[in-house]
């Protein structure tokens, strides 16, 4: 075999050198590393000219414990790339790739030998490592080939600058730099975002934090970050990238794919009239539907839904004074720290009434049954809503809430019951339950604690025609302060696996002196066997953990 490097354009950073065998019959075209300038370790063998088909490709694994990555590739594919998709290449590291596939009828295989470059992201004083280290510490046999995103956040940004939006209430934008990579189950990465292409603290469309990323039916990847909304492939090939309705504003946490090919979004709006007249932006209070073609088909308004002035939870976080607009009167008495009109600023503070962060949703489901929508709702609790806009149930605590919701809060039945506390995610199973990641900050309406707390995954079953629920299953009590992540995380059913897939993504967020570790675990459903945990170790401070998923190699090409 002689060794070839194909020449090609490439962007800045980026290297490639190829072995390919002799037979220049046999001979694909060029290979080009990063072929999108989005993911570094993605590739395409380019088809030379020829009509490929059957494609399948296998990234060696590297060293002792290395997981080899296979997938076949569909005639789609091939045309869409004009050659083979080469996905989990190691950094800095000569990798070995086989391929095969038919060319006029026979099948063809060979061996390359791509070099991916290094790992090129921004860095912040004190940083020791580009990305997180992923230790893996138990994968069951079946597990071994599995792959997870994860999505975490970087507070601190690198030469960025305070970015406000000074019109309407004066709304501070909410930026961050987000990394996003995929390991395989031995913690080695095998894709990352390069974020400078696509985040820019300095102009309005560039700011946010890359959030709430799915892999949608198709294979490709979505997520949101500040005025914006992605589609991508797993090789970084656009579908689309477009702006927020211009009504609304401000995305961050959520964005999900329905069964009707429609898109649910986490928004703000741009410009609301309160009740006392004034116009603010409005904070992580609103939902919007859009079509694949951005079009808003509808949206959900939680001030006239639910209730901005319910401050029983913000009040126990000690974070938000509890402020009344005027001609409000109080629900009751537990809103008794009351500020004259005027001592709280509008923006993205904690605090209730339309212009504060009283809401703070993190998570969005449908459930295509009765047209509904499963909205967590931070500093408020769970609540479904139908397409009428009006509350089918509440699973919160019942403090709180006004005379006209008071009757859809949800009656525990059943043993060792608990009520979640500042949640993330609350999604449906499949099955007719619900799992809810249960933070458990402020949890009782207790004061902040720095130990002696714990989190959840937590699975309910509602009962809609009698208005209860029951707990029928939880992890992560037992292991206590160790588990703990009092923001952000995730729990969401795998159905091909019959597991819990679990990211406690914060813990120790609330000792500064620590960096974070995030814990990934899958669970197998309806017991305490960890058949996966994967720690991972912050080495940037400031970063926190989002959430993580499971990629799903079979649907991606």
């Amino acid at each position: 075999m002689n060794a070839k490097t194909q020449p090609h354009d490439l962007p800045e950073g980026a290297c490639l050198t190829a072995k390919v065998p002799d037979r220049d019959q046999a001979l694909l075209g060029d290979v080009v590393v990063n072929p999108y300038r989005l993911a570094p370790l993605t590739a395409i063998i380019r088809d030379g000219g020829r009509t490929l088909s059957a494609g399948h490709v296998r990234v060696l694994g590297r060293g002792e414990r290395g997981v080899d990555i296979v997938y076949d590739v569909s005639d789609r594919s091939l045309w869409t790339y004009g050659g083979i998709p080469v996905f989990g290449l190691y950094p800095d590291h000569v990798n070995q790739v086989e391929v095969s596939y038919k060319l006029d009828g026979e099948r063809i295989r060979e061996r390359y030998e791509i070099y991916a470059p290094a790992v090129r992201l921004p860095v912040v004083a004190k940083q020791t490592a580009a990305l997180p280290e992923v230790e893996p510490v138990k994968v069951a046999p079946g597990f071994e080939k599995r792959l997870y995103l994860f999505n975490h956040l970087l507070a601190e940004i690198p030469g960025g600058r305070a970015f406000k939006w000074n019109g309407l209430g004066g709304a501070a934008e909410w930026d961050s730099v987000g990394n996003n990579w995929i390991a395989d189950s031995n913690g080695d990465v095998r894709w990352y975002l390069d974020i400078e292409q696509i985040h820019d603290s300095n102009h309005r469309d560039g700011l946010g934090g890359t959030m709430g990323f799915h892999q949608t039916r198709d294979g490709k990847l979505i997520w949101g970050q500040g005025q914006t909304y992605s589609k991508y492939d797993l090789l970084g090939r656009k579908v689309w990238q477009r702006n927020l309705p211009d009504k609304f504003a401000d995305f961050s946490h959520e964005i999900r794919e329905t069964v009707n090919g429609s898109y649910l979004l986490r928004v703000g709006t741009s410009d609301y009239r309160r009740p006392d007249g004034k116009r603010v932006r409005s904070i992580r209070d609103h939902i919007i539907e859009v079509n694949e073609a951005g079009d808003v088909l509808d949206f959900w308004d939680l001030n006239q839904i639910l209730d901005p002035y319910r401050g029983e939870l913000l009040e126990t976080l000690g974070k938000a004074a509890i402020q009344l607009a005027d001609g409000v009167k109080k629900q009751d008495e537990r809103l008794a720290n009351e500020l004259a009109e005027g001592d709280l600023p509008f923006g993205d503070v904690p605090g209730v009434g339309t212009g504060r962060n009283w809401a703070h949703v993190n998570a969005i489901d449908y459930d295509a049954d009765d047209d509904s929508i499963i909205v967590s709702a931070r500093h408020q609790g769970v609540v479904k809503i139908g397409r009428d806009k009006q509350v089918k149930w509440i699973l919160a605590a019942p403090q709180g809430w006004p005379a006209r919701l008071q009757d859809k809060v949800l009656k525990p039945v059943g043993e060792g019951f608990e009520w979640s506390w500042t949640q993330h995610t609350a999604w449906l199973t499949g099955h007719g339950t619900l799992t809810v990641f249960d933070n458990g900050w402020g949890r009782d309406f207790g004061p902040t604690r720095l130990t002696g707390n714990y989190s959840r995954a937590v699975e309910y079953r509602i009962d809609e025609a009698k208005g209860t629920v029951e707990q029928v299953w939880q992890y992560g009590k037992e292991r206590g302060d160790e588990w703990y992540s009092p923001i952000t995380s995730v729990v969401a059913y795998q159905a091909q696996t019959d597991t819990q897939f679990i990211y406690s993504a914060s813990v120790s967020f609330l000792t500064p002196e620590k960096l974070t570790t995030s814990v990934l675990n899958e669970v197998r459903r309806g017991t305490q066997e960890v058949v996966v945990e994967l720690k991972v170790h912050s080495r940037q401070p400031g970063s926190v953990g989002y959430r993580a998923l499971v990629i799903d190699l079979d649907k991606a090409f």
